[in-house]
C-alpha cells in the first residue's frame, strides 16, 4: 500500500495547488471570471466521461447490481447537501451578492470531502485513482473561486479567507483517508460501493452544477462546448490508453 500513501501525497498536494489559483484569482481578478465558464464545461465533460466510462464500470464489476442503488444514493445525498446548505457554483459566478458565506463554506467542505472518499477509493482499486484526482484537480479551481468570491463580497478578513480554503483543502485528503481506514488494502467491496456512492455524486456535479453552462452564453455557444467536448473526449481516450495499458 506505500502507493496509496505516495499517490494521496502527491495528488493533494496538486490539488492544493488548484485550490490557492482558484482562490488568488477570485482575490485578485475579477475580471478572470467570465473566462471560468470555460473550465467549468471542461470539468463537466471530464466528470460525466469519468462517471460513465470509469467509476460505474469499476463499481458494477466489484458489486454488481448493487452498484446502481448506491450511485442513486449518492446523487440524492449531494442534491439534498446542495439543496439545504451549499450555494451553487453556477449561480455564485453570476450573481452580485450573496449572504451564505459560512454556509458555503459548509456545504462546499462536505462536496470535498465526497471528493475525497472518491478519490480513496480510487487509490485502493489503483485503475481509476487517476481518472478521480483529474476531475477533482479541474473541479476544485472554480469551486475555490467561487466561495472566495463569496467571502470577499461578505467581507471577511484575510485569516478568515485562509482559513476556509485550508479548510477545503484538507477535507479532501480527510475523506481519502477515512475510506481508507474502512477499507483497508483488501476490502474491495467497500471500495466498491464507495466508487458508487462516489459515481452519483460526480453524476449530480456534472448533470445540475456545470452541464447547464454549455446551454447558457449564447455568444460563446460554440467555444463553450467544444470545451465540455474536449473533457469528455479526454476521459473516452484515458480509457482506451489505461485499457491498452
Amino acid at each position: 500500500m506505500n502507493h496509496f500513501w505516495a499517490n494521496l501525497f502527491f495528488y493533494s498536494g496538486m490539488i492544493s495547488v488548484s485550490v490557492v489559483i482558484g482562490s488568488l484569482i477570485s482575490f485578485s481578478l475579477s475580471s478572470a471570471r467570465k473566462y471560468l465558464h470555460f473550465l467549468l464545461s471542461f470539468s463537466a465533460g471530464l466528470m460525466l466521461g469519468a462517471t460513465i466510462i470509469h467509476l460505474i464500470p469499476e463499481s458494477f464489476e466489484l458489486i454488481g447490481k448493487e452498484s446502481s442503488i448506491w450511485v442513486l444514493a449518492g446523487f440524492v445525498f449531494l442534491y439534498l447537501i446542495e439543496k439545504f446548505v451549499t450555494v451553487h457554483i453556477c449561480e455564485t459566478l453570476e450573481c452580485e451578492a450573496h449572504t451564505l458565506g459560512i454556509a458555503a463554506v459548509v456545504g462546499i467542505s462536505l462536496h470535498s470531502f465526497t471528493d475525497g472518499i472518491a478519490l480513496g477509493s480510487g487509490l485502493i482499486v489503483s485503475r481509476i485513482g487517476l481518472i478521480i484526482f483529474l476531475t477533482i484537480f479541474f473541479h476544485k479551481l472554480p469551486e475555490a473561486f467561487a466561495l472566495t468570491a463569496i467571502l470577499v463580497h461578505e467581507k471577511h478578513n484575510r485569516l478568515r479567507l485562509l482559513l476556509f480554503n485550508i479548510l477545503l483543502i484538507a477535507m479532501v485528503p480527510l475523506g481519502a483517508l477515512l475510506m481508507h481506514g474502512f477499507a483497508g488494502p483488501n476490502n474491495l467491496r467497500f471500495a466498491g460501493v464507495a466508487l458508487a456512492f462516489s459515481a452519483g455524486t460526480f453524476l449530480h456535479i456534472s448533470l445540475s452544477d456545470l452541464l447547464p453552462h454549455v446551454h447558457e452564453h449564447a455568444e460563446r455557444q460554440f467555444p463553450i462546448f467544444l470545451a465540455f467536448l474536449v473533457g469528455l473526449l479526454g476521459m473516452v481516450g484515458l480509457e482506451k490508453f489505461l485499457h491498452h495499458g
